[in-house]
């Protein structure tokens, strides 16, 4: 049913760093170098290699508005979210509260007071200082930063500061920031939160395609279907998610990623290459996407499951003369027509005009015939034969 079978043989890369992985995705210049320089002026410290040379890629980019990783412009939010220090942070909140200092505060509150009492040079005896690179974004949690004295390594490690423990209290996240980097990419791709890296990519001519089993009605996949696609499980590194793992692999040979994520024990796997390419799973959105699940239910000859594509009407987005397997096709109750045109709209989504290609009935009916004069007939005789229908009828 999936349009490619892999082999183990074929190259897969298990190794890329995040800069690599955004070059191949086409973040190749600079997208904000103004952000970058600014962040360098507020702050006199030196910024480690590997941070400047990610965030040379992704300042203000789009791509990780709703990740882990504060990139300037975030999803939802009015304000930018800036890399700053711990200090800063911690003197901000002082401030916000200096003047109300609660007669009988709790634990978090004593800290803040006792902290406020010293000068800013005797902080370190109490609190270290951290440049803070990122939070939790879909819970709030907590922060993601690097010990001040790190900042001169070209790759430092990366620790986590939960809200509301003691302000001292920091733990390991990632012994390297290239790791948390590439973890914060890769759960960006796995859109298992948000779908926002999936319409960025769609912008720069990509596709991002989720593995459906159709037999099983479902989204899982398995480790199976891993190797089917080339993908050795056991060498692909596993990343934390908010839920579950995450991990990548890129094939070169076919200019495309493959994502997949972990959670309560089912795995998912999304494929990412060229809108231009042939889709490497069946597109749910396709005309071989309905081919298939009506063969599988005239195989199975089941009345229920053959009622519910028979009910519908075939629709297109745009109106066809003739069509092809990865034509955008979808099922869809009977329309009324609007205006004078006597045009069809979804009553849902963007008010731009659909059209019918035939009744579900008539889709089934045609297959039924092809399928009962030659039972193994491919995808593209069926699309054939459901052209030649479709000609037939319009003259």
């Amino acid at each position: 049913m999936e349009n490619y079978q892999f082999s183990i043989g074929e190259t897969m890369q298990y190794t890329l760093s995040a800069v690599e992985m955004l070059r191949i995705l086409g973040y190749t210049q600079p997208l904000n170098g103004e952000w970058l320089e600014k962040l360098k002026q507020d702050h006199p410290i030196n910024l480690p290699k590997t941070y400047t040379e990610f965030m040379e890629l992704m300042a203000d980019c789009p791509l990780l508005a709703t990740s882990n990783l504060w990139v300037g412009k975030m999803e939802r939010r009015a304000a930018p979210r800036i890399p700053h220090t711990y200090y800063d942070e911690l003197l901000e909140m002082i401030n916000d509260r200096k003047d109300r200092w609660s007669k009988r505060p709790g634990r978090y509150e004593r800290a803040l007071y006792e902290l406020s009492q010293l000068p800013a040079e005797q902080w370190q005896e109490k609190v270290s200082n951290y440049f803070l690179i990122g939070s939790d974004y879909a819970n709030g949690m907590g922060e993601f930063g690097i010990r001040i004295e790190d900042t001169e390594k070209d790759d430092p490690p990366v620790y986590w500061h939960k809200d509301g423990d003691d302000f001292s209290t920091w733990k390991l996240e990632s012994e390297t920031l290239s790791d948390f980097l590439l973890n914060v990419l890769i759960e960006a791709l796995a859109c298992i939160d948000y779908q926002t890296a999936e319409y960025e990519l769609e912008t720069k001519g990509w596709r991002c395609q989720e593995y459906y089993n159709l037999k099983k009605d479902d989204w899982v996949a398995s480790k199976s279907v891993l190797k089917r696609y080339g993908i050795d499980y056991s060498a692909v590194k596993k990343y934390k998610a908010n839920s579950g793992k995450v991990f990548c692999c890129y094939n070169c040979e076919k200019n495309t990623f493959f994502v997949g994520a972990t959670a309560e024990g089912d795995l998912s796997l999304t494929a990412i290459n060229r809108s231009e390419a042939e889709p490497i799973f069946l597109d749910t959105d396709s005309l071989e996407f309905l081919i298939e699940e009506a063969k599988l239910f005239i195989k199975t000859k089941d009345k229920s499951e053959r009622d519910d594509l028979t009910q519908y009407m075939l629709y297109t987005k745009e109106p066809k003369t003739e069509i092809h397997l990865s034509d955008h096709c979808f099922m869809y109750t009977p329309l009324q027509p609007e205006g004078d045109e006597n045009l069809l709209f979804l009553p849902f989504g963007e008010k731009k005009p659909v059209f019918v290609l035939c009744s579900g009935a008539t889709f089934v009916e045609v297959l039924s015939k092809a399928l009962k004069e030659k039972p193994k007939s491919t995808n593209e005789e069926l699309a054939a034969a459901l052209n030649l229908y479709l000609q037939t009828e319009n003259h």
